[in-house]
């Protein structure tokens, strides 16, 4: 019977080098998952230990696993180049949501989003036929005779197309995608972007700030994910956390209450909030910090818009590019992984 599932049972874990080398559980899972094909694809098992495992232990290609409250339902493989390849992707029966082979296509993509000139595939004819419109929405527009057969009692075609092209039907995905996944601990849809100064930053994800302080806000937005932006001179995504309460009061009453948690001296607090009769504190929770520092000019470059920070806060939901970048930065870190151990 096919299922349907909650974003929040899903992750999805990245394999590279260091799991084909030390044989980790995920990698085993995923040598699987992959020659479970066997039936249709005689001889996987040989392309898999003479190409997969190669290519992943050289940083050639790279592999992606998809639980479902831990049971492992898709595997993928992506071949990084010039002409760059979408080796495999198997997403079992079973599962059924119509986006999911949306979301791996897009991460495939982001694989090879600095090194490809053109990706290709290949795929059977039926698949083809019935599945068409899905892979014209990626902009692979058509398909040819594969110079190669790798499938018993069916044509095998081939289709190519302009890594640019595809990224650009990608972006225009994103927002979608991730109103209905989660890949990981980030989140794909946060809804609220704030602007913070480097000291403060910092101490927001070091954990020795817990509180913000703005002369303006609302709160609605008590519950939501906020991403975490450093700005000058550091002008960088740098994490993300929920807002956990928002305390309105006048400055003195917030100072007695929360001095402590603010990060700031006393007098760099009365400097910002001179003349104003409320400000509201917003406590935030469950910070996480990226792996790596997200500049600006970087997730620009990606989404291929020059993007605004704002002054204060702003919301995600309002502004599509902002909404693009955050999706970006959630798949920048979401698909990472500590290995499991040795099998």
């Amino acid at each position: 019977m096919k299922r349907l599932f909650d974003k929040k049972d899903f992750r999805i874990v990245r394999l590279g080098g260091t799991d084909a080398k030390g044989l980790t559980d995920h990698f085993a899972t995923f040598r699987q998952l992959v020659l479970e094909n066997e039936p249709a694809y005689p001889g996987i098992d040989r392309w898999f230990k003479d190409k997969v495992v190669p290519g992943l232990r050289s940083s050639e290609r790279v592999a992606l696993v998809g639980y479902l409250k831990e049971t492992p339902v898709v595997s993928a493989v992506v071949k990084r180049g010039d002409d760059s390849k979408f080796c495999h992707l198997r997403i079992h029966d079973d599962v059924q949501d119509a986006n999911l082979g949306e979301v791996f296509f897009a991460l495939m993509a982001f694989e090879l989003r600095q090194i490809a000139r053109t990706i290709h595939f290949t795929l059977p004819e039926g698949l083809w036929e019935s599945k068409q419109d899905f892979f014209r929405s990626f902009n692979f527009c058509e398909a040819k005779k594969a110079g190669t057969q790798y499938r018993l009692f069916e044509n095998e075609l081939s289709c190519r197309a302009p890594f640019q092209a595809i990224w650009s039907a990608v972006l225009e995905k994103l927002p979608k995608l991730s109103n209905r996944f989660s890949i990981g601990k980030y989140s794909m849809e946060n809804s609220l972007l704030m602007s913070v100064r480097p000291e403060f930053s910092k101490k927001l994800l070091s954990g020795t700030k817990t509180i913000e302080v703005r002369k303006k806000f609302s709160l609605k937005w008590i519950g939501h994910r906020v991403t975490l932006y450093s700005s000058h001179p550091d002008k960088c995504l740098v994490g993300e956390a929920s807002v956990d309460k928002i305390v309105v009061g006048h400055p003195n009453f917030i100072w007695s209450e929360f001095g402590n948690e603010l990060g700031c001296t006393e007098q760099q607090f009365l400097a910002y909030t001179n003349g104003t009769d409320s400000v509201y504190a917003i406590v935030v929770a469950d910070v996480l910090p990226y792996r790596e520092r997200i500049p600006l000019a970087q997730i620009s470059q990606i989404i291929g818009t020059d993007l605004m920070p704002p002054q204060s806060y702003c919301s995600v939901e309002k502004n599509e590019p902002w909404a693009k970048a955050v999706s970006i930065a959630a798949m920048l870190h979401s698909t990472h992984h500590t290995s499991s151990k040795a099998i």
